[in-house]
C-alpha cells in the first residue's frame, strides 16, 4: 500500500520545470530539462510531438541581445529517457557563446501539457583552454590556374570553426580591388564538412552554365584572361568565437573554360614494387575536385580497399596512396566513384554542360586494373 500511495504521489505531483548543461561529454554538451511530475512526464510522451512541435516545446536558440536580429534556431534531436526531457544539438554548442532555452509545454494545443509549468534559461558552453586562432591553410583549386567556368571551390583551415556560413567573410575581387558582382552563390546554409574545417565555395551555377537565363544575362562571372582574387576575411569566427590570425588572400589566372566530360583514357597509374609501402601514383592530365578526390577513388584487391594514407599533390592533378601493410605482388584495381568531377563540374563521362539534372552518380564505378611485380 506504501508503495501505491507514493506512486500515487509522484504522478499527481506539481512538476517545477528546471533546464540545465549536461557535460558529462564536454565535447558535446546537451541541455537536459528536470523537475517534472512522473504525470507530466508520461503526458509528453504520449503527445507523440512531431519534430516542429518539439521545436515549440524546447525553444533553443543562439542568444542576441534585445532589440537585436532574429535569434537562430538551433537544430538538434528530442527525445525523453531516464526522467527527464533532453534536447541533443545537432552540432556541439559553440564555446564561449549563450543560448536561450525556452521550455513551453503549453505552446502546443494538448490539454494536459497546458499545465505544466514553463521554464526559461540563459546557458553557455565554457571557452576551452587558450588555443592560437583558426587560421586558412589554403584555398582550393591549389594552382594558379583555374577555367572560366569553376564552379567549387574550398577553404581549409587550422583549427576547428565555428557554424557560421562564409557568405559575409568571402569575396572575389578583380585585379582592381573591386568585387565581382554575383559571382559566388548566396547560399546561407551548412557547406561545411562534419569536423568544420574544411568549407564549400560555390559560383553561382546558373551563371556558369550556358544557355541558362542568369548566363544569358550576365555571362560567366570569370573571363578568360582575367585575374582574380578570392579574399578571406579575418573577422570570420573560429569554434571559439574569435577572429582568425589573419586576412587570406589567393589569386588566380582565369584560363578557357573546360567543357568536356572527365575520361580515365588519360590518367596514369604508376605501381610502386612488391614488398615496399611506397605509394602508387596516379596522374591526371588536369586538376580535379580537391575534396572528391579524397574519397572518390579507391585500391582494392579482389573485394577488398587497401587501407593506407591518400595524399593529394601537383595542384590537384596527382593522388597517391601509401599503404598501411607493404604490397603484395598481384592485380590491383584503381576504382573511381562516379561523383568525381574536376573544379568545373564535369564527371566521367558527362560534361557539367550537358548534364540535365538526372543523377548519375548511381552509374557503375570505373575500374581501371593494374598490377604490382
Amino acid at each position: 500500500m506504501a508503495l501505491c500511495a507514493a506512486s500515487l504521489a509522484a504522478c499527481s505531483a506539481t512538476s517545477a520545470p528546471s533546464i540545465a548543461l549536461d557535460s558529462v561529454n564536454p565535447h558535446h554538451a546537451v541541455v537536459i530539462v528536470t523537475g517534472l511530475s512522473r504525470g507530466d512526464l508520461s503526458a509528453l510522451d504520449r503527445a507523440h510531438l512531431s519534430a516542429d512541435e518539439w521545436t515549440s516545446v524546447l525553444r533553443v536558440t543562439v542568444y542576441t541581445r534585445p532589440g537585436a536580429s532574429a535569434p537562430m534556431a538551433v537544430a538538434g534531436r528530442y527525445d525523453i529517457a531516464d526522467g527527464r526531457v533532453r534536447f541533443t544539438p545537432m552540432l556541439p554548442f559553440e564555446p564561449g557563446r549563450s543560448y536561450e532555452i525556452v521550455f513551453d509545454p503549453g505552446a502546443v494545443p494538448a490539454t494536459r501539457l497546458r499545465q505544466i509549468p514553463k521554464a526559461s534559461r540563459l546557458i553557455g558552453v565554457p571557452l576551452d583552454a587558450p588555443t592560437a586562432p583558426a587560421r586558412v591553410a589554403n584555398v582550393y583549386p591549389s594552382g594558379l590556374d583555374v577555367p572560366a567556368n569553376l564552379l567549387r571551390m574550398y577553404v581549409e583551415f587550422i583549427g576547428q570553426m565555428g557554424i557560421r556560413t562564409g557568405e559575409r567573410y568571402i569575396s572575389a575581387v578583380d585585379d582592381s580591388g573591386r568585387a565581382i558582382t554575383g559571382a559566388l552563390l548566396p547560399l546561407d546554409t551548412d557547406l561545411w564538412n562534419p569536423e568544420h574545417t574544411r568549407f564549400t565555395i560555390l559560383f553561382d551555377p546558373g551563371r556558369v552554365k550556358r544557355g541558362i537565363f542568369p548566363n544569358r544575362a550576365m555571362g560567366r562571372p570569370l573571363k578568360v584572361g582575367d585575374a582574380f582574387t578570392v579574399v578571406i576575411s579575418r573577422d570570420w569566427p573560429d569554434a571559439h568565437g574569435r577572429p582568425l590570425a589573419s586576412e587570406f588572400r589567393k589569386e588566380y589566372r582565369v584560363g578557357p573554360a573546360v567543357e568536356r566530360p572527365l575520361t580515365t583514357d588519360d590518367w596514369r597509374i604508376a605501381p610502386p614494387a612488391a614488398g615496399s609501402r611506397d605509394p602508387v601514383i596516379v596522374s591526371f592530365r588536369a586538376p580535379l575536385d580537391h575534396a572528391l578526390l579524397q574519397r572518390a577513388l579507391t585500391v582494392v584487391r579482389g573485394n577488398a580497399a587497401v587501407p593506407g594514407d591518400v595524399r593529394i599533390r601537383g595542384g590537384e592533378t596527382e593522388w597517391t596512396l601509401a599503404p598501411r601493410d607493404p604490397w603484395q605482388a598481384g592485380a590491383y584495381t584503381l576504382v573511381a566513384a562516379p561523383e568525381l568531377e574536376d573544379p568545373a563540374g564535369n564527371r566521367i563521362g558527362h560534361a557539367f554542360e550537358t548534364r540535365d539534372g538526372a543523377d548519375d552518380t548511381r552509374q557503375s564505378p570505373m575500374r581501371l586494373p593494374f598490377e604490382i611485380r
